[in-house]
């Protein structure tokens, strides 16, 4: 579904001529551009996504493709913002199913959290292990972007519904909400990135990985400051 819409996008219209100052051309232009780094992403990885590429899918002369983008880390910057809206929509879906309790929507966001990055190793790898994906200088600071933003008010919301029902700090909401993403990220590592490492059983592994990490995050509400 994920792949459907990406390849639903690519196929935004683009201006066969952007004309000056026309704010409509020039925002679907940088859409364009956006869609086909999308595309060379899934096809070529990061090392297919290039100004040259992307300006050639596009239609466009790649010095005119400067005028949106300061360089690469622009583009991956939209990449970047994609990915976490599309993540945003998936731990959405999952914590606010009918007739959980704040606990079960907390495994549920971890679980569906995990299992995103685990159906796409190479959004994983675009972004946390890309350096220029977190370059200040291309528009603003990414932590500063709306959806980061936004990513972080629905985690320390659940984490706060967490304390409210264990009897815990909400007050340590921010704290637990840091380590579950730092233990998250952590397993996908370990999953994704040292696959030459004999696991005994992945499968094991993902479910306990699932509820160590709630467990953790439990534990930071309740523990004494």
């Amino acid at each position: 579904m994920a792949t459907q819409r990406i390849n639903q996008r690519t196929r935004t219209a683009t201006p066969s001529r952007v004309r000056r100052g026309n704010v409509a051309d020039q925002q679907a232009l940088r859409q364009a551009a956006l869609d086909a780094a999308m595309k060379l992403f899934q096809t070529q990885g990061l090392t297919g996504v290039t100004m040259r590429a992307v300006a050639t899918e596009v239609g466009v002369s790649a010095m005119a493709l400067y005028r949106y983008f300061p360089n690469k880390a622009g583009l991956l910057r939209g990449l970047w913002e994609f990915a976490i809206t599309e993540l945003h929509g998936v731990i959405n879906a999952a914590i606010n199913q009918p007739g959980l309790t704040a606990r079960q929507r907390l495994r549920a966001g971890v679980d569906a959290f995990l299992g995103y990055y685990e159906a796409r190793p190479d959004y994983y790898r675009l972004i946390f292990m890309t350096e220029q994906t977190y370059v200040e200088s291309v528009e603003s600071k990414w932590s500063e972007a709306p959806i980061y933003q936004e990513v972080m008010q629905t985690s320390q919301a659940l984490t706060r519904d967490v304390a409210q029902e264990i009897g815990g700090d909400p007050s340590r909401a921010r704290l637990a909400s840091d380590l579950r993403f730092a233990l998250s990220t952590g397993y996908l590592h370990a999953r994704l990135i040292n696959i030459r490492y004999p696991w005994e059983s992945l499968d094991a592994l993902r479910a306990q990985a699932v509820e160590q990490i709630a467990t953790a995050a439990e534990n930071c509400l309740l523990a004494k400051s």
